[in-house]
């Protein structure tokens, strides 16, 4: 089964499992495929806070089966809310024709004071005919995204996996893909 589970470590090189290396979140209770792939946990500006995003995806399923996100918000990383984000019925307009919405993660944009939420997304529509990043920012709650999907990368072929990360030493962002 697909579930989530942590581990904790002192020097990130060890690593113990948490719940006894059972689920911590139930796939079951959060996501609409029962089932989650690739999350990502951030430790929020306020440093109590954590959101953690992940596919909605049974993998038995396919790759091309999932349609959405799950977003996932704790304080103590033992209890935690959650809420899902399905494309083609969130945007059915524009985007209802979604075959996939792959590894979302996020990083906090301090130029508007938002959580970015980015993902690659894949379409059998041609508007994505292989997989590109697309991103939002997230609400205030970390309940929905808000907007629609907005391009953010493509390097002429599929692009998944992004992770965006911040180097203080020449204050530029750095994404780091898989291409396919």
């Amino acid at each position: 089964e697909e579930q989530i589970r942590f581990a904790i470590s002192y020097d990130g090189l060890n690593h113990t499992p948490l719940n006894n290396g059972e689920p911590v979140i139930q796939s079951n209770d959060i996501a609409l495929k029962k089932a989650v792939r690739d999350p990502h946990i951030l430790r929020c500006e306020d440093g109590e806070t954590f959101y953690l995003v992940a596919t909605d995806m049974r993998s038995g399923e396919g790759w091309s089966s999932n349609r959405g996100i799950v977003l996932l918000k704790s304080t103590d990383l033992v209890n935690w809310t959650s809420s899902t984000v399905n494309f083609p019925t969130r945007w059915p307009e524009k985007w209802a024709n979604i075959l996939r919405v792959w590894a979302p993660q996020t990083i906090f944009d301090p130029t508007v004071g938002k959580y970015m939420v980015y993902f690659s997304l894949l379409t059998n529509d041609g508007k994505c005919p292989y997989d590109q990043i697309y991103y939002c920012y997230a609400n205030e709650e970390f309940t929905d995204l808000e907007g629609e999907p907005i391009f953010l990368y493509d390097r002429g072929s599929s692009t998944i996996d992004g992770d965006i990360v911040f180097n203080d030493k020449d204050s530029l962002y750095h994404l780091f893909f898989k291409n396919e």
